[in-house]
């Protein structure tokens, strides 16, 4: 796995718990933030990392918010 921050690792592994919506680990950033005290500020920065990493993919929950899926390594 690439070179991951502590912050990004404990996103990856509280999104591994989470609901499995389209087959995959996935989480919104709400629930995020709640399961691990991270500000939503924060984690924003975090996602964006894991996005641009190739690690998380963002996608929609049917009642509109963002979803971010764990890509099974």
């Amino acid at each position: 796995m690439k070179n991951l921050t502590d912050l990004e690792k404990t996103v990856i592994e509280e999104i591994k718990d989470g609901d499995y919506f389209e087959e995959m680990p996935t989480m919104c950033i709400s629930d995020l933030s709640d399961y691990t005290g991270i500000s939503t500020k924060i984690l924003r920065g975090v996602l964006s990392s894991l996005l641009q990493k190739d690690i998380l993919i963002e996608g929609e929950y049917p009642n509109g918010m963002t979803a971010f899926h764990y890509k099974e390594q």
